[in-house]
């Protein structure tokens, strides 16, 4: 009797183990009405698997809903209503709002314009940055466009350090945007660390008001949108999302060495107008390959990359 009991209790014990065994984490969803009024419960996910979020049910006189965000600025990481999420962790989401208020909305605050006959898109970034729909020397959103060196304005055949317009031969000959003497022509330096307009793509291609956007533009674009690695007619690239529903799509156009056209298709580059300081034989750049992507310091400036202009703040 006594062993038919502890053999019972054993099985019981094991059932058990194997019940709290396969009992998968969850983790909770917390709402944050940011500014409005109503409540939603939390949601519970479970660990691992892609389930659709909740729909908004919060309000805001005067405002409409415009998706949630990872932080009340809407700077952090964006999602929209019922959109599959997997998590690893909990979190809260805020909820963003954007005035009805149309009376005080002038066309600089609009969301899609255009100057100088080229579209920008407002992603709702916290600098208020406007970027582009297309490349410069692009007909089309999914265009590569034209490519530029770092500093010229016009594209070419050949691209290398003989072709360079600011060095006299080599990486060490520099004649313009020099910080460092040892990479100078003769020892030159000037000390510029941004392109000035007359050696900007942008403006020269478009007209005032466009250029190239600084790093920190750079990543506040990567940052601050939501990326997703898709195609768009057939080209592959990246279409970042704003805070406010608006979208850009960059495609994957590798860049140009020498005379060839290396890594289209799977690897973005882009130029910043702004010049790597300890080394200025470079200038920083967004990259990326599919999903995975930061604002780099190491790209030569003789190489060719195309151009994602933005309207001058």
């Amino acid at each position: 009797m006594k062993r038919t009991l502890f053999l019972a209790i054993i099985s019981i014990v094991g059932i058990l183990a194997i019940i709290s065994c396969d009992k998968q984490k969850t983790y909770e969803v917390v709402f944050d009405a940011n500014g409005g009024t109503g409540e939603m419960q939390s949601q519970t996910l479970t660990e691992g698997e892609s389930q659709p979020l909740e729909d908004n049910s919060f309000d805001n006189e005067g405002h409409t809903f415009g998706g949630w965000n990872t932080l009340p600025d809407g700077s952090g990481v964006t999602y929209s209503d019922g959109q599959d999420i997997t998590l690893t962790s909990d979190i809260t989401l805020y909820a963003q709002w954007t005035s009805n208020d149309t009376e005080s909305t002038s066309d600089t605050q609009s969301t899609i314009g255009s100057l100088n006959g080229y579209e920008w898109v407002d992603l709702g970034l916290p600098s208020g940055t406007r970027w582009a729909s297309r490349n410069i020397g692009a007909k089309a959103p999914e265009n590569y466009g034209d490519y530029f060196a770092w500093g010229e304005t016009s594209p070419k055949e050949i691209y290398n350090w003989s072709t360079y317009i600011y060095c006299n031969g080599g990486y060490n000959t520099l004649t313009k945007y020099c910080t460092q003497a040892r990479f100078g022509n003769d020892g030159f330096t000037d000390n510029l660390t941004t392109l000035e307009a007359s050696d900007d793509a942008a403006t020269a291609n478009w007209g005032e008001g466009w250029r190239i956007p600084t790093k920190e533009e750079m990543r506040e674009l990567y940052s601050c949108c939501t990326h997703v690695w898709t195609t768009l007619n057939d080209v592959t690239g990246l279409k970042f999302s704003g805070s406010n529903g608006n979208s850009i799509f960059i495609p994957a156009a590798g860049v140009r060495n020498e005379s060839i056209l290396e890594l289209a298709g799977t690897d973005g580059c882009y130029w910043t107008k702004s010049l790597t300081t300890d080394f200025p034989t470079a200038s920083w750049h967004l990259f990326f390959v599919s999903s995975i992507g930061y604002v780099h310091d190491g790209s030569y400036r003789w190489a060719g990359l195309p151009v994602r202009a933005v309207v001058a703040q």
